[in-house]
């Protein structure tokens, strides 16, 4: 049961901004949403966020909205029930995966940190295989009833 309606959990996977916006919908939505396997998502260190980002949000207000860091921190309670979150990062985005781990970690969130995936941040299907094997091993810990991964 998420959000109070009985219904077929809803898992998120995400590459890159992907990542970040599958990180963004658990956190601001953690009643709608079971469960994220991202690769190299940005925006889980402090460093300033990219132009390009800013400029997908629309502003740098909107952008805060949406601040996955933050949204952590908001909802750290209802993300600790079970793992949630696999995490993997390389490359240059490699600081967001140690930054978004440490907060994890202070906030007392389980989740999963992978590095059985590609090692280069470019789009192809090598990271989708790793990402979904790690997805359902949070499943199987979040839904430990299998008829509640049936539908």
């Amino acid at each position: 049961m998420l959000g109070g309606q009985t219904r077929p959990p809803v898992h998120l996977l995400g590459f890159s901004k992907g990542g970040f916006a599958a990180l963004n919908l658990l956190t601001r939505h953690p009643d709608l949403f079971a469960l994220a396997s991202v690769w190299d998502a940005s925006l889980l260190s402090d460093r300033q966020p990219h132009p390009q980002l800013v400029e997908v949000a629309g502003s740098a207000a909107r952008l805060d909205e949406d601040d996955v860091r933050q949204n952590l921190r908001r909802h750290a309670q209802d993300l600790r029930e079970a793992p949630r979150i696999a995490l993997r990062g390389i490359g240059t985005l490699g600081a967001d995966w140690t930054s978004g781990r440490q907060l994890l970690e202070a906030l007392g969130n389980p989740h999963y940190a992978y590095r059985d995936a590609p090692v280069d941040h470019r789009w192809d299907a090598a990271w989708l295989a790793p990402a979904i094997r790690h997805l359902l091993t949070l499943e199987a810990d979040f839904l430990p009833d299998p008829s509640a991964r049936e539908e």
